[in-house]
């Protein structure tokens, strides 16, 4: 996913007072998660798929 879709998405979620992952908690995931390769991601209890479009 390109970034400006993805930012997109986060700021439809803001505007519409959907709660998000913050960032700085997914800098964290992300950095945790960086050089494993997944198969898949269950995103669990969210309204968007905000984290793993990141991952796919």
């Amino acid at each position: 996913m390109n970034n400006i879709k993805f930012e997109n998405i986060k700021q439809k979620a803001l505007d519409e007072h959907i709660p998000i992952i913050m960032d700085d908690t997914l800098n964290v995931i992300e950095s945790r998660l960086n050089g494993v390769k997944l198969n898949s991601i269950l995103e669990i209890g969210t309204a968007v798929r905000l984290f793993c479009y990141l991952f796919f």
